[in-house]
């Protein structure tokens, strides 16, 4: 049996990845006009904390 290839690949960093996430909570965010950014984990969790971060000081 052959290995299964990895297809998927980060919108931010460009990595070969098994799967990818996407998260969409800021309330000015309109799915309509803008395209999808499919991120690897490691992305995902930098800008998951970056937002986080940047609501904090908001707050």
């Amino acid at each position: 049996m052959s290995q299964r290839e990895t297809s998927l690949v980060c919108d931010t960093c460009g990595t070969q990845v098994d799967q990818l996430r996407r998260d969409v909570v800021d309330e000015d965010y309109n799915a309509l006009t803008k395209p999808p950014l499919w991120n690897c984990d490691t992305c995902y969790e930098a800008k998951r904390a970056q937002r986080q971060q940047s609501q904090a000081g908001t707050a």
